[in-house]
């Protein structure tokens, strides 16, 4: 009898550890998450401790079966009953349990055809009840002005990639047009990039993603959609920098997250990129900061069209991470979730067959280019001075840019 009690006492305490390793790691993982959320903090596995405590309460448990089971067998003296096949099951479906309450989040897959389908339905209903604004309205209010916003602060909490990801679509949205096709009178998308910049939905996207116009297109929106396919019309253009190609836009979201802009990002730094190249959506790539310079662009008029004036000079990151025509727009982001640049423009490396300058650069070899952090952080202050930048940039003597050969 003494022996029994003190199995009795040791499965007790045994199985109170086990409870609460487990109410710890509960514990933990909510304090986690919350600074995951608050603070960007880096994410830490716990799930060993909720493990150990599962295993922990499973052993107890067990052996209370045990004692159990010799306790019914003495009473039956002669009667003899398996129990292995209901110990198995149970230990089974605790063990199961156990794994499923320890198992991480599933993970994000995207479906183009059935995401397209989702923005397009959602903004044909936008459009019947009245509330998208026309991109002509929308390019009428492009100005070089900026726009205060409040800036959120920079993190220094690296991210393990995957984790990277999921905080950058948080924030990333498809920017683009909401059009009625002239060739097959159908209503299509045709998306860029953007991202949240500020409280309330400040979206930082490229000025050519509002300026640029498709030729024959006679009826258009911009809108926003963010990785559930919900969809935001945008109301206006709070500021623009033709000369960077970088502009704020909003939309009414107050819930989404805006991403941090850091300045003094130096060649060798690993950086990521999450965008829409060709329509394929939510693509995450990454790569390093080749070089950082100066360049002026070809200045764009109201249409998007060149007319041989350069800009001031910007300032550029040249990156090795990949993106494509559907990425304009999109952040340029460090290893802890901080906005280093923008997505901006692909040249073609190279040189032209000869007797051909017409012809596209062999081999090809895409450079990439992204508006620095800086540029974009000259339109978070309220005022003209942009206005004023640009009219004297184009003060001096015309400079015209060289033919591109491709």
């Amino acid at each position: 009898m003494a022996g029994r009690r003190l199995a009795g006492v040791g499965q007790l305490l045994l199985s109170v550890t086990g409870f609460v390793m487990i109410v710890g790691w509960f514990v933990l993982l909510a304090l986690q998450i919350y600074n995951q959320l608050i603070n960007d903090a880096e994410s830490r596995s716990v799930g060993w401790l909720g493990l150990a405590g599962a295993v922990t309460f499973i052993v107890a448990w067990l052996w209370s079966l045990v004692t159990s089971l010799g306790i019914l067998r003495e009473a039956r003296a002669n009667e003899h009953k398996s129990a292995t096949p209901p110990v198995i099951v149970l230990v089974l479906g605790t063990v199961l349990f156990a794994s499923a309450a320890l198992a991480e989040a599933p993970r994000f897959v995207i479906d183009d055809e059935e995401y397209v389908e989702k923005v397009t339905g959602a903004s044909a209903k936008l459009l019947q009840a009245g509330k998208l604004k026309s991109l002509d309205a929308l390019r009428g209010e492009v100005r070089n002005e900026g726009f205060a916003v409040k800036p959120t602060p920079v993190s220094h909490q690296k991210l393990s990639a995957p984790d990277l990801c999921d905080r950058l679509r948080q924030s990333t949205l498809a920017v683009g047009r909401y059009y009625k096709c002239p060739d097959c009178d159908e209503w299509h998308f045709n998306s860029s990039t953007g991202f949240i910049v500020g409280e309330g939905g400040v979206i930082c996207t490229c000025c050519h993603v509002v300026q640029a116009e498709d030729e024959g297109v006679k009826e258009s929106y911009l809108i926003a959609a963010d990785d559930a396919g919900r969809v935001f019309p945008v109301q206006s253009v709070l500021a623009a920098d033709t000369e960077s190609d970088t502009c704020f836009v909003k939309i009414n979201a107050p819930g989404l997250k805006p991403l941090p802009l850091r300045t003094g990002i130096r060649a060798g730094e690993r950086v990521y990129c999450l965008s829409h190249p060709g329509g394929y959506y939510f693509m995450f790539t990454q790569g390093m900061v080749a070089r950082v310079n100066r360049k002026r662009n070809e200045v764009l008029d109201e249409h998007g069209h060149t007319n041989g004036l350069l800009t001031r000079p910007i300032l550029f990151l040249n990156v090795t991470a990949e993106f494509a025509p559907g990425s304009s727009g999109a952040a340029i982001a460090d290893e802890a979730g901080n906005v280093v640049g923008q997505v901006a423009s692909i040249a073609d490396a190279g040189e032209p067959p000869a007797g051909d300058t017409n012809a596209p650069p062999a081999p090809s070899v895409p450079v990439r280019f992204c508006t620095a952090t800086e540029e974009i952080l000259c339109l978070t202050k309220s005022g003209s001075r942009l206005a004023h930048q640009a009219q004297g940039s184009n003060a001096p003597p015309v400079r015209r840019k060289p033919r591109s050969p491709h």
